[in-house]
């Protein structure tokens, strides 16, 4: 008669996990001595590997601002100080005496915007194609 390992090793134990069910190799992380008082009082009863894997599947994670897109963000900004400026003089000083002026503004808007919109286009592809492979 032969016995299994397991049935030696952990009798009326229970019963091993599938492959795709068992955990990897650890991922050493450290945290200071805040970060780890913020970690065990989110936690709760929950052991804090437990809480940790968790949150970590289950967060969203903000990608930090790239140069190019802070670039953008300070454009949109201009622009928008633009209409501001443009809609104050507007005010004083009639809406024809300004038409040149509202026009180009409105071009930049729109180049800006369409080169938004492209880029968070080009994104949600490369996020799609990730998602496939």
């Amino acid at each position: 008669m032969t016995m299994s390992k397991h049935v030696i090793n952990n009798p009326g134990g229970r019963k091993p996990l599938p492959e795709d069910e068992k955990y990897c190799r650890p991922i050493p992380v450290r945290y200071t001595p805040k970060q780890l008082v913020r970690l065990n009082r989110k936690r709760g009863e929950m052991p804090l590997s437990t809480y940790i894997r968790e949150s970590s599947l289950h967060a969203i994670v903000r990608q930090p601002v790239t140069r190019e897109l802070m670039k953008e963000i300070r454009d949109l900004n201009n622009l928008g100080t633009n209409v501001n400026t443009l809609v104050k003089m507007a005010h004083q000083e009639g809406l024809t005496a300004l038409e040149k002026e509202a026009k180009e503004t409105l071009a930049g808007i729109n180049a800006v915007l369409r080169q938004a919109r492209l880029k968070i286009k080009e994104k949600e592809e490369e996020d799609d194609s990730l998602l496939e492979g």
